[in-house]
């Protein structure tokens, strides 16, 4: 439970609350957690691994929109509202992580302001995270936006080496094959990056930094501002 940095944020009173409630689950790589419309029975918790969140058009396209790792939770804000996932959640990266049934989630979520503020604050960053994509997708070039969603990726998997396909990395940057096939080759060629059997390296993680746009570095300061704001270990 501790490996996931939301539960982290929390007094020790309130992990052990939801710690009794929580189960360890595997899912591998392709498995839907959520469809459209899908009731929310469980809230996941990822420790490591990769989930991502895609939109579904009436004609059946798809396009991804947002991705939840080790940092967050899935499920965690739509269990409080309207009970249904509104977008189809797969597990892109094979998941590693614990969840409990919505029910539990919901009594100790009425019980416990702490745990409210939390969810708030997870929010918070989440529409940051939606607004700064935004930002980022017009005035960003696609070389340094790869490089931040690589780093991101990798912060929120815990993984040294990680599978993603084209596609998705094409989606999620909402860049054509061709374009992002020219991004890839810049930064391996720059050593930034290692490319093998649909298989990412990153090799050196500062120089990536450096290529990456600013929104790396402005995502990982509302996230530690966000963090800071926390209540402490032994708050009520």
């Amino acid at each position: 439970m501790l490996n996931n940095a939301f539960l982290l944020t929390l007094p020790a009173h309130v992990q052990d609350r939801l710690g009794r409630s929580l189960e360890p689950i595997r899912v591998s790589s392709g498995t839907d957690l959520y469809l459209p419309l899908d009731e929310v029975d469980w809230v996941y918790f990822p420790i490591a691994g990769l989930i991502s969140l895609i939109s579904v058009m009436r004609n059946g396209d798809e396009a991804e929109t947002g991705i939840v790792g080790r940092e967050g939770a899935l499920g965690m804000v739509e269990a409080a509202g309207s009970g249904r996932m509104l977008y189809r959640a797969v597990v892109q990266i094979d998941l590693n992580a614990v969840r409990m049934p919505t029910s539990e989630y919901l009594s100790l979520l009425r019980g416990s302001v702490v745990l409210q503020r939390a969810v708030a604050r997870h929010t918070e960053l989440n529409l940051a995270e939606i607004r700064q994509t935004a930002a980022c997708r017009s005035h960003h070039k696609v070389q340094a936006r790869l490089a931040w969603w690589l780093l991101e990726c990798q912060d929120r998997t815990g993984y040294e080496s990680f599978y993603l396909t084209q596609e998705f990395l094409a989606a999620m940057l909402g860049a054509q094959r061709t374009t992002l096939n020219a991004a890839i080759s810049v930064l391996r060629k720059a050593g930034l990056i290692r490319v093998g059997r649909g298989a990412i390296y990153i090799l050196d993680r500062p120089g990536l930094e450096r290529a990456s746009c600013e929104c790396y570095s402005t995502i990982t300061r509302y996230r530690q501002d966000i963090e800071h704001t926390a209540p402490h270990r032994s708050a009520a």
